[in-house]
């Protein structure tokens, strides 16, 4: 049986006066979603069909309906693993904000492996019964941190939210902010790394500056502090190429502490880059939140002297 999802909003003073149609483009549904909504009558207002250019008025209750029809990928089918504990740091009824450990992979890459970020993640929701729109959620992939990076990864409880997530992300309205040591003594205070990143053609494991079918990318860094020859970084991206801040510092000379993949002078447990908060407005709602992961206790504060 098909999967649905169920969502009935209060229309308030701040949505009123907007047709339907003005609505769900505004809450970046996309269209061929709203084509859906709008062919199979998926929608109602107080209980009645009206046409999409009906105006809203405060106290109407907009119900919408999707199924997993409408969505790429309808359903989640990631294997539900609990031998290790997920923290959550924000959850919403569309969405949590995990802290994920430095080593741990984001997502599985066959149907037998389990032990990935969305694996705990598809089993915290069964064992604590969490719905979302009306029936039981299930982890969403929508942006992946590296396995060697902690903090905060955005997982989607339901396919309603993803592509929504998706576009905010692409439109640079989700910001995502990072802290990393890397190695030497960065002078200046902040700059820009505006280079497009590629494959790298002896390595097709590793991105390089100008690689192959290279992309644009952007990253900004501010200098937190200076310890003896390495330099703590606060980062904030603009797009999200795979590896692009460890490849943009490389670049530079200036490689994450501990990153063995683009060659770090120095040997850690780990690679000491976290992803230490993210901005969302949440979908369906007024609102943005600033979420922040803890900083590990494998993530030194103060460097010392290697």
């Amino acid at each position: 049986m098909a999967a649905i999802w169920r969502y009935q909003m209060l229309v308030t003073d701040v949505l009123s006066g907007r047709t339907i149609k003005q609505l769900l483009v505004g809450w970046l549904i996309p269209q061929r979603v709203r084509g859906a909504l709008r062919i199979k009558k998926n929608y109602r207002v107080n209980g009645q069909e009206v046409p999409t250019s009906y105006n809203l008025q405060v106290n109407d209750i907009l119900s919408l309906i999707f199924d997993e029809s409408d969505f790429r990928t309808g359903v989640s089918h990631y294997a539900p693993n609990s031998e290790k504990v997920v923290d959550i740091v924000f959850e919403n009824d569309d969405l949590v904000v995990v802290n994920k450990p430095a080593g741990m992979k984001m997502h599985p890459h066959s149907e037998t492996e389990d032990d990935t970020l969305l694996n705990y993640v598809a089993a915290n929701f069964l064992a604590r019964s969490v719905l979302s729109a009306g029936v039981p959620a299930k982890p969403y992939m929508v942006h992946r941190i590296d396995r060697e990076t902690s903090g905060a990864v955005i997982i989607a409880k339901n396919p309603v939210v993803v592509p929504i997530l998706n576009r905010l992300l692409f439109e640079k309205n989700i910001q995502r902010t990072y802290l990393a040591w890397v190695d030497g003594n960065m002078s200046a205070k902040a700059g820009v790394i505006d280079a497009p990143i590629g494959i790298d053609p002896q390595n097709n494991r590793k991105r390089l500056v100008d690689g192959i079918d290279a992309q644009s990318a952007k990253t900004h860094w501010t200098r937190v502090h200076v310890v003896y020859q390495h330099t703590l970084l606060r980062l904030q991206l603009d797009t999200g190429r795979m590896h692009q801040i460890r490849v943009h510092l490389a670049s530079m000379g200036h490689p994450i502490v501990g990153d063995s993949l683009y060659a770090s002078k120095v040997i850690t447990t780990r690679m000491l880059l976290h992803a230490v908060s993210v901005v969302i407005p949440l979908p369906f709602k007024n609102k943005t939140v600033v979420i922040s992961c803890p900083v590990p206790n494998d993530f030194p504060r103060q460097l010392l002297s290697t």
